[in-house]
């Protein structure tokens, strides 16, 4: 398999941090019958690596007009970190919504960034008794639906702990410590979509051995463990019943929590992941070995079921812009 690794000198739309594509380029070589070529046309497969962006549709202009995707878009694989990722090439995806997921294009992927320290120090060491039924801390305004209404009806109960904060990526020491802490004195590990389905504290409850809660209909689940065993998933229009579901499960949260430990390690761990990020491109580029054309992909970008997942219809661009000004100013 030919493979040519796409760098900022190659497109625009490559990140200028290359470490993670230097990273999975030394993983890919070292896999049986998989050389590098620097030539486009003949490789077999292009690896991009793009930039964390909020993209709308415009961003298929540049898609179109760039001279290396704009001709190999239908053999260009990405690596796509983005909150609100649009689905447009394929490639493995951190947060990539269910109803724009195809398998035959995308791949789920976890998170490579690990911005706790704390959690990789306590990952796999014995976790006191729970003395909460369940508990959670985030950013309400990433959702402010389903997380604040996770405060609003919980926050005065004595089985949860559940706690908001303004810090995104940049939590303190202290802050950090608490959050671990609080992680693993609950049966169950709150994990509430935000901005994406997806969340850092589903694997980082695995990581815990801490049962986590998918509250996250969106939320498209990794290939790898036996997700119906290591967790629970909750509607997220059955919020209100979320204790009773709880409840009924919590002599299980001991086992369920060791089954998720066990497939973190097995799966998720931090030093094999570049591993699993190389083995989901390589099954997507084998699975997509058929020929291709721009013309092929041109359509399926600008088709109105593309644009409808994506919220880029025209009435849907207008809904979308007057609920952010009531957001702004609620009088």
């Amino acid at each position: 398999m030919k493979l040519c690794f796409l760098t900022p000198a190659d497109t625009p739309l490559a990140s200028s941090d290359t470490q993670l594509l230097d990273a999975l380029r030394v993983e890919l070589l070292q896999r049986p019958g998989v050389v590098e070529v620097k030539n486009a046309e003949a490789a077999d497969a292009l690896i991009l690596h793009e930039p964390w962006a909020f993209r709308e549709w415009r961003y298929i202009d540049r898609l179109v007009a760039d001279p290396v995707v704009g001709r190999f878009a239908y053999k260009v694989f990405t690596v796509n970190t983005d909150d609100a990722a649009s689905g447009l090439l394929r490639g493995v995806y951190t947060c990539l919504r269910r109803s724009r997921f195809d398998p035959m294009l995308h791949a789920a992927v976890p998170f490579l960034d690990q911005p706790n320290a704390d959690v990789a120090a306590m990952a796999g060491t014995p976790r006191p008794p729970a003395r909460l039924l369940a508990t959670w801390r985030g950013n309400t305004k990433s959702n402010r639906k389903l997380r604040q209404g996770l405060i609003d009806r919980y926050g005065g109960s004595p089985d949860f702990q559940v706690e908001s904060t303004d810090s995104w990526l940049n939590h303190d020491p202290e802050e950090q410590r608490h959050y671990v802490e609080l992680l693993r004195s609950g049966k169950f590990s709150l994990c509430p979509g935000g901005w994406a389905p997806a969340s850092m504290r589903i694997f980082e409850s695995m990581a815990l051995g801490v049962a986590p809660v998918l509250i996250a209909d969106e939320f498209v689940e990794p290939k790898g463990p036996d997700w119906a065993a290591i967790a629970l998933r909750v509607p997220e229009a059955e919020l209100s019943s979320l204790q009773a579901h709880l409840e009924s499960r919590a002599d299980e949260h001991l086992a369920i929590g060791e089954r998720a430990a066990q497939a973190w390690q097995a799966h998720f761990r931090y030093d094999r992941l570049m591993g699993y990020y190389a083995d989901a491109l390589l099954t997507l580029i084998q699975g997509n070995a058929k020929d291709g054309s721009m013309e092929t992909e041109i359509t399926r970008w600008r088709s109105a079921h593309m644009a409808r997942l994506n919220g880029w219809t025209l009435p849907q661009r207008i809904a979308n812009k007057l609920r952010r000004m009531v957001e702004k100013d609620p009088a």
